[in-house]
């Protein structure tokens, strides 16, 4: 059992991923964002030909039609629903102490109470049990989607707002 950590450390550290890859998804979705807007950050729209509805106009008119992009298109908010993760690892010795000592040291200007030390657990998540190669892992995580935040919702919301006709013209002239 060479390569020994604490179990705290390696839930921990499995823990961090799942964040990490959740704020992936979510710096990922931010920068897809940037796609509806110009370099001014104004919103970027269509503006369609149909034919005009108002009360005054003549056979043949169209009215111009200015829609932003955003409110248009399906957003993918996504979010990690569940990880699954399995492994087989050697069981170590209880050890005595700060979990966290070998592992990571105390982080300077931390105001919090210092741990109490308790025993801990130590495995070599690196072997294999029984039939499985050295190391195997099985990772299992799903992702679903989900409402967007109600500032991306609001701001949908008043771009809805601002489309509409904008002129009304006879073609050809």
């Amino acid at each position: 059992m060479a390569a020994q950590t604490s179990l705290n450390t390696l839930i921990e550290a499995i823990a961090g991923a799942v964040v990490d890859a959740q704020d992936r998804i979510e710096q990922h979705q931010m920068s897809h964002l940037s796609d509806f807007f110009d370099e001014d950050n104004r919103p970027k729209s269509v503006v369609i030909r149909m034919p005009s509805l108002h009360p005054q106009a003549e056979e043949g008119d169209e009215d111009l039609y200015r829609a932003p992009i955003l409110p248009l298109v399906s957003t993918n908010v996504l979010r990690i629903k569940d990880v699954e993760i399995t492994f087989d690892a050697d069981i170590g010795p209880l050890v005595e102490g700060d979990p966290t000592a070998d592992d990571h040291p105390p982080q300077p200007g931390w105001k919090g109470n210092a741990p109490a030390s308790r025993p801990h657990l130590r495995v070599d998540p690196t072997s294999g049990g029984g039939d499985r190669k050295s190391g195997a892992v099985h990772v299992v995580l799903r992702v679903e989607g989900s409402e967007p935040t109600d500032g991306a919702a609001r701001l949908m919301n008043h771009l809805s707002q601002t489309q509409g006709v904008f002129k009304t013209f006879k073609p050809g002239d």
